[in-house]
């Protein structure tokens, strides 16, 4: 399976004037935004600010109700079909659903159905998908025996076995303990740096912002934000603006720098 992708568009995903609103406020105000190939984005706010909403609109699964473009592309968001909208972008939510009676394997199967692939194609595809996430090992497990990281890891696969373009998703490492959420975000530097994949994933934990990613998008709590990369955004002074609570620096034994709650 090849990434549908147009050698000569850098530009994954822009919004234009996006606002985003829920019953009575504004979320997001004029959200104007570019990520481009190979870009890895973490979207970081308070409780409420709007990440999981704003990741539904732009994965086209939330109607956006409100001002503004959005582009995947170089289309139109809402220009796109449902297969071919399946085809360039791949979306986890925070809390995964699957079927009763479904095993893991079937879960990321069925996140292969737009590209029409021969069954060993699929299958193999898909299993090396649950061996990226670690959960191989669980493959004819059944759904509902899954514990919430194992369920989490089963849907991240199946983000990584459909070849998208375009990978979206809510919290990825909040329910998985703390090797998983490293091995988590080396995959995705991985996956983006092999295949010039765009990653946006919502993340509570600051902790984590310094290992996997390359840009970062703040929201604040009066609906402003900011936007660009690591170095130009992430600071101790604006993740307090946007978290609401005070931030400090620590060094890590490699000398890496990490944000901790003050």
């Amino acid at each position: 399976m090849n990434i549908n992708s147009a050698k000569d568009i850098t530009i994954v995903l822009e919004t234009k004037h996006l606002d985003v609103h829920v019953p009575g406020r504004t979320l997001i105000k004029d959200l104007n935004w570019q990520v481009n190939k190979g870009e890895r984005w973490c979207l970081i706010g308070r409780n409420g600010a709007g990440k999981s909403t704003l990741l539904r609109i732009i994965a086209g699964v939330q109607a956006n109700t409100s001002a503004g473009e959005i582009n995947c592309l170089g289309q139109t968001l809402t220009s796109y079909k449902p297969e071919a909208l399946a085809k360039v972008r791949a979306y986890a939510e925070q809390f995964p659903v699957g079927g009763a009676g479904l095993r893991a394997i079937d879960i990321v199967l069925a996140a292969q159905w737009p590209w029409h692939l021969d069954a060993a194609s699929s299958h193999e595809q898909a299993q090396a998908a649950l061996h990226a996430c670690d959960i191989a090992h669980l493959e004819h497990a059944q759904w509902q025996t899954l514990s919430g990281g194992e369920r989490q890891r089963v849907s991240l696969a199946a983000c990584f076995a459909q070849n998208t373009q375009l990978i979206l998703l809510d919290e990825p490492t909040s329910h998985l303990d703390i090797g998983h959420q490293v091995t988590l975000l080396n995959t995705l530097v991985q996956q983006s740096d092999n295949c010039e994949q765009a990653i946006i994933a919502s993340m509570h934990d600051i902790g984590l912002i310094q290992r996997g990613f390359t840009h970062a998008l703040l929201l604040m709590n009066d609906g402003s934000y900011l936007t660009g990369s690591l170095s130009e955004v992430i600071n101790p002074l604006n993740l307090e603006k946007s978290l609401g609570h005070p931030i400090s620096t620590a060094q890590t034994a490699t000398g890496q720098t990490i944000y901790v709650p003050a």
